[in-house]
Protein backbone atom coordinates (compact mmCIF):
# COMPACT_ATOMS: atom_id res chain seq x y z
CA UNK A 1 0.00 0.00 0.00
CA UNK A 2 3.07 2.38 -0.32
CA UNK A 3 2.30 5.46 -2.67
CA UNK A 4 4.60 6.72 -5.15
CA UNK A 5 5.14 9.70 -7.84
CA UNK A 6 3.11 8.26 -10.31
CA UNK A 7 1.11 9.43 -13.84
CA UNK A 8 -2.30 8.57 -12.62
CA UNK A 9 -4.29 7.90 -9.10
CA UNK A 10 -3.00 4.08 -8.51
CA UNK A 11 -0.71 2.51 -5.97
CA UNK A 12 0.47 0.48 -8.68
CA UNK A 13 1.71 2.21 -11.73
CA UNK A 14 5.63 2.86 -10.92
CA UNK A 15 6.40 6.18 -13.01
CA UNK A 16 9.63 4.84 -14.99
CA UNK A 17 9.06 7.03 -18.10
CA UNK A 18 8.95 3.60 -19.88
CA UNK A 19 9.70 2.76 -23.18
CA UNK A 20 7.21 0.81 -25.00
CA UNK A 21 10.36 -1.60 -26.03
CA UNK A 22 10.79 -5.77 -24.65
CA UNK A 23 11.47 -8.84 -25.42
CA UNK A 24 9.96 -12.34 -24.67
CA UNK A 25 12.07 -14.63 -22.23
CA UNK A 26 12.02 -18.20 -21.60
CA UNK A 27 12.66 -19.14 -17.81
CA UNK A 28 15.26 -21.25 -19.00
CA UNK A 29 17.28 -18.01 -19.50
CA UNK A 30 16.99 -16.43 -16.21
CA UNK A 31 20.29 -17.30 -14.79
CA UNK A 32 22.03 -15.66 -17.96
CA UNK A 33 19.88 -12.87 -16.75
CA UNK A 34 21.07 -12.78 -13.11
CA UNK A 35 24.73 -13.83 -13.69
CA UNK A 36 27.69 -11.26 -12.70
CA UNK A 37 25.47 -8.92 -10.97
CA UNK A 38 22.06 -9.16 -13.38
CA UNK A 39 24.23 -8.10 -16.57
CA UNK A 40 21.77 -8.95 -19.28
CA UNK A 41 19.06 -7.24 -17.59
CA UNK A 42 20.91 -3.83 -16.32
CA UNK A 43 22.68 -3.66 -20.23
CA UNK A 44 18.56 -4.48 -21.75
CA UNK A 45 18.06 -1.70 -20.15
CA UNK A 46 20.51 1.03 -21.08
CA UNK A 47 19.65 -0.30 -24.44
CA UNK A 48 15.83 0.98 -23.97
CA UNK A 49 14.05 -2.30 -23.20
CA UNK A 50 11.71 -1.37 -20.17
CA UNK A 51 9.81 -4.25 -20.89
CA UNK A 52 10.55 -7.98 -20.38
CA UNK A 53 7.70 -10.83 -20.75
CA UNK A 54 8.89 -13.60 -18.89
CA UNK A 55 7.77 -17.40 -19.65
CA UNK A 56 4.80 -18.28 -16.84
CA UNK A 57 7.23 -21.69 -16.21
CA UNK A 58 9.70 -18.50 -14.41
CA UNK A 59 6.84 -18.67 -11.79
CA UNK A 60 5.01 -22.26 -12.19
CA UNK A 61 8.31 -24.49 -11.72
CA UNK A 62 9.09 -24.07 -8.31
CA UNK A 63 12.79 -24.63 -8.64
CA UNK A 64 12.89 -21.01 -10.67
CA UNK A 65 10.34 -19.20 -8.73
CA UNK A 66 13.38 -17.85 -6.59
CA UNK A 67 15.43 -16.31 -9.53
CA UNK A 68 11.76 -15.00 -11.31
CA UNK A 69 11.62 -13.00 -7.69
CA UNK A 70 15.22 -11.78 -7.90
CA UNK A 71 15.07 -10.60 -11.41
CA UNK A 72 11.83 -8.64 -10.37
CA UNK A 73 13.53 -6.98 -7.64
CA UNK A 74 16.57 -5.71 -9.51
CA UNK A 75 13.81 -5.03 -12.49
CA UNK A 76 12.05 -2.77 -9.86
CA UNK A 77 15.39 -1.04 -8.78
CA UNK A 78 16.45 0.27 -12.19
CA UNK A 79 12.73 0.57 -13.80
CA UNK A 80 12.28 -2.10 -15.65
CA UNK A 81 8.61 -3.62 -15.71
CA UNK A 82 8.62 -7.39 -15.87
CA UNK A 83 4.99 -9.07 -17.40
CA UNK A 84 4.09 -12.84 -16.47
CA UNK A 85 3.52 -14.24 -19.90
CA UNK A 86 0.79 -16.91 -19.36
CA UNK A 87 -0.67 -18.74 -21.82
CA UNK A 88 -4.45 -18.63 -21.59
CA UNK A 89 -6.13 -21.40 -23.72
CA UNK A 90 -3.65 -24.36 -24.34
CA UNK A 91 -1.45 -25.45 -21.41
CA UNK A 92 1.13 -28.55 -22.21
CA UNK A 93 0.81 -28.37 -26.21
CA UNK A 94 -2.95 -28.97 -25.35
CA UNK A 95 -5.53 -26.82 -26.26
CA UNK A 96 -8.28 -25.68 -24.21
CA UNK A 97 -11.71 -25.21 -25.82
CA UNK A 98 -13.15 -22.43 -23.75
CA UNK A 99 -17.31 -23.36 -24.81
CA UNK A 100 -19.02 -26.09 -23.53
CA UNK A 101 -20.70 -27.86 -26.82
CA UNK A 102 -18.89 -25.66 -29.09
CA UNK A 103 -21.53 -25.43 -32.43
CA UNK A 104 -24.42 -26.07 -30.65
CA UNK A 105 -27.79 -24.45 -29.43
CA UNK A 106 -26.37 -25.80 -25.86
CA UNK A 107 -22.91 -23.54 -26.31
CA UNK A 108 -21.94 -22.24 -23.34
CA UNK A 109 -18.55 -20.18 -21.89
CA UNK A 110 -17.10 -22.32 -19.60
CA UNK A 111 -17.10 -20.04 -16.49
CA UNK A 112 -14.78 -22.68 -14.34
CA UNK A 113 -12.02 -22.40 -16.61
CA UNK A 114 -12.48 -18.44 -16.88
CA UNK A 115 -12.36 -18.51 -12.96
CA UNK A 116 -9.10 -20.95 -13.50
CA UNK A 117 -6.79 -19.39 -15.36
CA UNK A 118 -7.81 -15.30 -13.90
CA UNK A 119 -6.79 -16.86 -10.78
CA UNK A 120 -3.46 -17.65 -12.09
CA UNK A 121 -3.10 -13.96 -13.44
CA UNK A 122 -4.04 -12.96 -9.89
CA UNK A 123 -1.14 -15.38 -8.51
CA UNK A 124 1.83 -13.93 -10.53
CA UNK A 125 0.80 -10.85 -9.56
CA UNK A 126 0.06 -11.37 -5.65
CA UNK A 127 2.90 -13.45 -5.31
CA UNK A 128 5.61 -12.17 -7.88
CA UNK A 129 4.36 -8.28 -7.97
CA UNK A 130 4.60 -8.49 -11.53
CA UNK A 131 3.75 -5.03 -13.61
CA UNK A 132 1.75 -6.65 -16.45
CA UNK A 133 -0.48 -9.86 -17.47
CA UNK A 134 1.09 -10.49 -20.75
CA UNK A 135 -1.52 -13.14 -22.79
CA UNK A 136 -0.43 -15.55 -25.13
CA UNK A 137 -2.66 -18.11 -26.58
CA UNK A 138 -5.73 -16.23 -25.95
CA UNK A 139 -7.70 -17.47 -28.95
CA UNK A 140 -8.66 -20.63 -31.04
CA UNK A 141 -5.79 -23.28 -32.46
CA UNK A 142 -6.99 -22.25 -35.75
CA UNK A 143 -7.71 -25.62 -36.93
CA UNK A 144 -10.81 -27.65 -37.00
CA UNK A 145 -13.98 -27.66 -38.88
CA UNK A 146 -15.46 -25.19 -37.00
CA UNK A 147 -13.63 -24.66 -33.82
CA UNK A 148 -13.33 -20.92 -34.80
CA UNK A 149 -16.87 -20.52 -36.22
CA UNK A 150 -18.66 -17.27 -34.84
CA UNK A 151 -22.12 -17.61 -36.14
CA UNK A 152 -24.48 -17.29 -32.86
CA UNK A 153 -25.28 -20.74 -30.82
CA UNK A 154 -27.52 -20.99 -27.81
CA UNK A 155 -27.74 -17.34 -26.35
CA UNK A 156 -25.50 -15.41 -28.67
CA UNK A 157 -22.55 -17.73 -27.70
CA UNK A 158 -19.42 -17.74 -30.22
CA UNK A 159 -16.10 -18.18 -30.05
CA UNK A 160 -14.95 -14.71 -30.69
CA UNK A 161 -17.61 -13.89 -27.69
CA UNK A 162 -15.32 -16.37 -25.39
CA UNK A 163 -12.53 -14.49 -26.27
CA UNK A 164 -14.12 -11.24 -25.63
CA UNK A 165 -15.32 -12.38 -22.19
CA UNK A 166 -12.52 -13.34 -20.63
CA UNK A 167 -10.76 -10.69 -21.39
CA UNK A 168 -13.58 -8.56 -20.07
CA UNK A 169 -13.52 -10.77 -16.88
CA UNK A 170 -10.12 -10.48 -16.32
CA UNK A 171 -9.85 -6.87 -16.85
CA UNK A 172 -12.29 -6.05 -14.65
CA UNK A 173 -11.61 -8.43 -11.39
CA UNK A 174 -7.64 -6.97 -11.84
CA UNK A 175 -9.23 -3.60 -11.38
CA UNK A 176 -11.39 -4.44 -8.49
CA UNK A 177 -8.23 -5.95 -6.37
CA UNK A 178 -5.37 -3.90 -7.87
CA UNK A 179 -5.51 -0.77 -10.11
CA UNK A 180 -2.83 -0.09 -12.55
CA UNK A 181 -2.01 -3.93 -14.20
CA UNK A 182 -1.00 -3.64 -17.91
CA UNK A 183 -2.83 -6.29 -19.87
CA UNK A 184 -1.34 -7.05 -22.83
CA UNK A 185 -2.40 -10.21 -25.96
CA UNK A 186 -0.40 -11.32 -28.23
CA UNK A 187 -2.07 -11.23 -31.65
CA UNK A 188 -2.32 -13.46 -34.42
CA UNK A 189 -1.78 -12.05 -37.93
CA UNK A 190 -2.93 -12.12 -41.71
CA UNK A 191 -6.37 -13.72 -42.67
CA UNK A 192 -9.61 -13.74 -41.34
CA UNK A 193 -8.07 -14.12 -37.67
CA UNK A 194 -11.67 -13.81 -35.95
CA UNK A 195 -12.62 -16.83 -37.84
CA UNK A 196 -9.84 -18.97 -37.79
CA UNK A 197 -8.81 -17.45 -34.24
CA UNK A 198 -11.36 -16.02 -32.25
CA UNK A 199 -9.58 -12.40 -32.06
CA UNK A 200 -11.64 -9.24 -32.65
CA UNK A 201 -9.52 -6.48 -32.03
CA UNK A 202 -12.15 -4.03 -32.15
CA UNK A 203 -13.50 -5.45 -29.03
CA UNK A 204 -10.70 -7.54 -27.57
CA UNK A 205 -9.73 -3.42 -27.39
CA UNK A 206 -12.07 -2.67 -24.91
CA UNK A 207 -10.26 -4.41 -22.27
CA UNK A 208 -6.36 -4.90 -23.30
CA UNK A 209 -4.12 -2.12 -22.66
CA UNK A 210 -1.46 -3.12 -25.34
CA UNK A 211 -1.73 -5.70 -28.77
CA UNK A 212 1.24 -7.30 -29.50
CA UNK A 213 0.59 -8.70 -33.27
CA UNK A 214 3.04 -11.20 -34.31
CA UNK A 215 4.67 -10.04 -37.08
CA UNK A 216 6.95 -12.35 -38.36
CA UNK A 217 8.03 -12.64 -42.05
CA UNK A 218 10.07 -14.74 -42.07
CA UNK A 219 8.65 -19.22 -42.26
CA UNK A 220 10.38 -22.50 -42.10
CA UNK A 221 8.60 -23.21 -45.23
CA UNK A 222 10.54 -21.28 -47.02
CA UNK A 223 8.45 -17.85 -47.12
CA UNK A 224 9.33 -14.78 -45.99
CA UNK A 225 6.69 -11.41 -46.28
CA UNK A 226 7.81 -8.08 -47.44
CA UNK A 227 8.40 -4.59 -45.28
CA UNK A 228 4.56 -3.63 -46.85
CA UNK A 229 3.02 -6.32 -45.86
CA UNK A 230 4.61 -5.49 -41.98
CA UNK A 231 3.23 -1.83 -42.26
CA UNK A 232 -0.21 -2.84 -43.43
CA UNK A 233 -0.93 -6.24 -40.77
CA UNK A 234 0.57 -3.27 -37.77
CA UNK A 235 -1.22 -0.47 -39.40
CA UNK A 236 -4.99 -2.85 -39.51
CA UNK A 237 -4.39 -3.65 -35.60
CA UNK A 238 -3.74 0.03 -34.59
CA UNK A 239 -6.68 1.07 -36.76
CA UNK A 240 -9.43 -1.22 -35.39
CA UNK A 241 -8.50 -0.34 -31.99
CA UNK A 242 -7.79 2.20 -29.44
CA UNK A 243 -5.08 0.02 -27.91
CA UNK A 244 -1.59 0.44 -27.96
CA UNK A 245 0.00 -1.47 -30.43
CA UNK A 246 3.87 -2.62 -30.07
CA UNK A 247 4.77 -4.73 -32.99
CA UNK A 248 6.24 -8.33 -32.36
CA UNK A 249 8.62 -9.00 -34.81
CA UNK A 250 11.40 -11.84 -34.84
CA UNK A 251 15.48 -12.06 -33.94
CA UNK A 252 15.50 -14.99 -36.46
CA UNK A 253 14.85 -16.44 -39.60
CA UNK A 254 15.10 -19.95 -41.69
CA UNK A 255 17.53 -20.48 -44.83
CA UNK A 256 17.31 -22.73 -47.31
CA UNK A 257 18.84 -26.55 -46.22
CA UNK A 258 19.76 -25.37 -42.83
CA UNK A 259 17.66 -27.02 -39.84
CA UNK A 260 16.16 -24.82 -37.04
CA UNK A 261 16.07 -21.38 -36.85
CA UNK A 262 19.21 -18.65 -37.66
CA UNK A 263 19.51 -16.24 -35.70
CA UNK A 264 19.65 -12.70 -36.95
CA UNK A 265 22.43 -9.93 -36.60
CA UNK A 266 21.92 -6.66 -34.81
CA UNK A 267 21.67 -4.89 -38.33
CA UNK A 268 19.10 -7.42 -40.20
CA UNK A 269 16.96 -6.92 -36.59
CA UNK A 270 17.50 -3.25 -36.94
CA UNK A 271 16.17 -3.49 -40.44
CA UNK A 272 12.98 -4.69 -39.14
CA UNK A 273 12.51 -2.46 -36.20
CA UNK A 274 13.00 0.32 -38.83
CA UNK A 275 9.89 -0.62 -40.65
CA UNK A 276 7.61 -0.68 -37.45
CA UNK A 277 8.96 2.74 -37.15
CA UNK A 278 6.82 3.57 -40.44
CA UNK A 279 3.47 2.34 -38.78
CA UNK A 280 1.11 3.39 -36.12
CA UNK A 281 2.90 1.31 -34.06
CA UNK A 282 3.78 3.02 -30.68
CA UNK A 283 6.57 0.39 -29.42
CA UNK A 284 8.40 -2.94 -30.93
CA UNK A 285 8.77 -6.30 -28.90
CA UNK A 286 11.53 -8.66 -29.87
CA UNK A 287 11.19 -12.35 -30.23
CA UNK A 288 12.81 -13.88 -28.38
CA UNK A 289 15.94 -13.44 -26.08
CA UNK A 290 19.20 -15.56 -26.90
CA UNK A 291 18.15 -15.81 -30.99
CA UNK A 292 19.79 -13.13 -32.77
CA UNK A 293 21.77 -10.09 -31.80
Amino acid sequence: NDWTVTNQATKRIRNYDAQPNGIWVWSTHMDQWIADDFKVLRDMKKLGYDHILLNYNSFDDASKAPKARQIIAVAKEIGVNVHAWMQVFCENKTWINPIENLGSKQGRYKQEEFDRIIAKAHRYIDDFDVDGIHLDYIRFSGTGTNIANYNNYNNGVTASGAINEFCRQLRESLDARLEGVLVSAAMMTGGNVMYYYGQDPAEMGKYIDVFMPMVYKYYNNGTTYNDSWMVSTCNGFTQASKAQVWAGIQTYKYQSGVSGEIGMTPEEVLADATVIKNTDCSGVVLFRYALGS
